[in-house]
């Protein structure tokens, strides 16, 4: 799930960034951001879309498992389904400073004019859909603090290069199978 909807939004992006461009070469890539190993060399640009944290929704976690019938007629428990948080930087490397910060500006182009993806209820599956599953994504520029960033730059072993953070809300994961069987309710008594 995290994968296809990672993909989704490269795709929309590469689009949108392409705009009549008749290069073979992708301008933006899943990856980790620029590094200055071997295989990135001899590249002029990269710009990288990555996965930089995940989180956990609380606000609308259920704590306690379904009851939901199958087609057999029979109930059973489901535990609940996660809700994700994606945080997602893109990065741009560019020999020419000034091309990766235009890049950068048609990115939060992008996402300020696009910033929920939902597919329209009722249609066929098309390629500009989100993935199976996913009903919908809402994109929010995510702002760190200098400490932050450092810290985030830190991690990844590089320095600054320009980028951008976008909160990416919520992926649902609903991947547990109903097994354990519940009896239904069928009566309910009371008494004053």
């Amino acid at each position: 799930m995290i994968y296809d909807v990672m993909n989704f939004l490269k795709q929309r992006l590469e689009a949108y960034l392409a705009g009549g461009r008749a290069s073979a070469e992708p301008l933006v890539v899943l990856s980790n951001p620029w590094s200055d190993n071997d295989s990135n060399q001899n590249s002029t640009f990269l710009n990288a879309i990555s996965l930089i944290n995940l989180e956990e929704e609380k606000t609308f976690k259920s704590q306690l498992p379904s009851i939901v019938q199958k087609g057999s007629g029979q109930y059973y428990k489901k535990e609940p389904d996660i809700k994700l948080n994606l945080y997602v930087m893109i990065s741009t490397y560019h020999k020419n400073y000034e091309d990766g910060l235009k890049f950068l500006s048609r990115v939060v182009g992008f996402f300020q004019a696009n910033s929920v993806f939902q597919n329209s209820p009722g249609s066929a599956p098309h390629k500009d859909e989100l993935p199976e599953g996913v009903e919908k994504v809402i994109a929010e520029l995510y702002t760190a603090g200098f400490e932050q960033q450092n810290q985030i730059w830190g991690s990844l072993s590089i320095g600054y290069i320009p980028s951008v953070i976008y909160k990416i809300r919520m992926i649902i994961v609903d991947q547990a199978p109903a097994e354990e069987r519940a009896n239904p309710i069928k009566e309910i008594k009371t008494s004053f």
